[in-house]
């Protein structure tokens, strides 16, 4: 689970923190908040305005996470124990 949460608010190299995926996540959270909110107080749920805002808030998030992709750190390259010290490296053949 863990995992799962640490890829949601980070970039593609899992380690910087991205701040379009937080506040694409937080709003999220906020308006089904407020849609279940407004349903209880007045006890109705339209179904077609929800659809109409919660798909533009995805395609919103979606749009401002792929344009600030140029901008996040290439996925940094996977570090062995072989390579840190040659001696370790197992015999070819």
């Amino acid at each position: 689970m863990g995992r799962i949460v640490k890829d949601w608010f980070t970039g593609i190299d899992g380690k910087t923190q991205d701040p379009a995926r937080m506040l694409w996540i937080v709003g999220i959270v906020v308006f089904l908040t407020f849609c279940g909110y407004q349903v209880y107080k007045t006890g109705v749920f339209d179904m077609v305005n929800f659809g109409l805002a919660y798909s533009a808030l995805l395609g919103g998030g979606a749009a401002g996470v792929k344009i600030k992709e140029s901008t996040e750190p290439k996925e940094s390259p996977v570090i062995t124990p072989f390579d840190n010290d040659p001696s370790l490296k197992p015999p070819k053949g």
